[in-house]
């Protein structure tokens, strides 16, 4: 951390408004990142050279800018970007995202294996004998690092060699419709507030008490076929959940 003075008597600027200032160019500078802590009000003094009257002024109004937030007992967090998610939306968590969000994020492939369907994956694709799946298990990051962790289930007699064309960063929804013909018709969605494995704490890089926000999607195509399924992690203090329907 920077031990510059920021404030001055000097300048036009009131000295709360200075640091609000000296603490925004350290988050812009990523000396604090989103979600990490802020340095306690008694360094923060030390910091800028100025008053604790004035660190407290600061920091509120950061609060009421939205920059920061105050978790009383625990400290003073940089808050994290979130990103919305339309509730209704049949494709990808990103795919929904405007331009310049998508650019932002990166795809990047776990593991991509064949694989037998256990009961759970029969039971979801409505089959009664065994047969292969590709499981794709894709990390997504953005700007400040993994934002979720998806597990995605594509049946190989539907897909035929899909798994040598899935690459980082690939949209496996366009990949569906472009080489394969195959349009999305009916989804099913599942969203729930959950503790991690230690399995997805060591792949999303969580602690066991960080919340996560798990979906679990079945897409049907033609004839109500199930022709997807997936299961996605979202660290639940960087998403909201929205919905936007027309009322007759």
């Amino acid at each position: 951390m920077r031990n510059d003075k920021f404030v001055s008597s000097e300048s036009s600027l009131l000295l709360y408004e200075q640091v609000m200032l000296g603490i925004k160019d350290m988050i812009a500078n990523g000396d604090i990142k989103p979600g990490q802590k802020l340095p306690n009000e008694q360094e923060l003094c030390t910091i800028f050279d100025t008053s604790r009257i004035t660190i407290r002024r600061a920091l509120k109004e950061l609060e009421d800018e939205g920059v920061i937030e105050i978790l009383h007992g625990k400290g003073t967090f940089v808050k994290n970007i979130k990103h919305s998610l339309h509730i209704l939306n049949l494709k990808g968590f990103t795919e929904g995202l405007s331009t310049q969000e998508k650019n932002n994020f990166s795809k990047k492939i776990v593991s991509n294996k064949l694989i037998t369907a256990d009961r759970q994956l029969m039971e979801v694709f409505k089959r009664d004998k065994e047969f292969e799946v590709v499981e794709l298990v894709r990390i997504v990051e953005d700007d400040n690092g993994v934002f979720s962790l998806d597990y995605a289930y594509l049946p190989n007699d539907i897909y035929n060699g899909i798994s040598e064309k899935l690459k980082d960063n690939i949209s496996t929804f366009q990949l569906i419709h472009n080489d394969y013909g195959i349009e999305f018709k009916r989804v099913q969605k599942n969203i729930e507030i959950i503790m991690p494995t230690p399995e997805l704490c060591n792949l999303i890089g969580i602690t066991r008490i960080d919340p996560l926000v798990q979906v679990t999607k079945i897409i049907h195509g033609e004839n109500d076929e199930p022709v997807h399924f997936s299961k996605y992690y979202l660290l639940a203090n960087r998403v909201n959940f929205y919905i936007d329907i027309s009322v007759d």
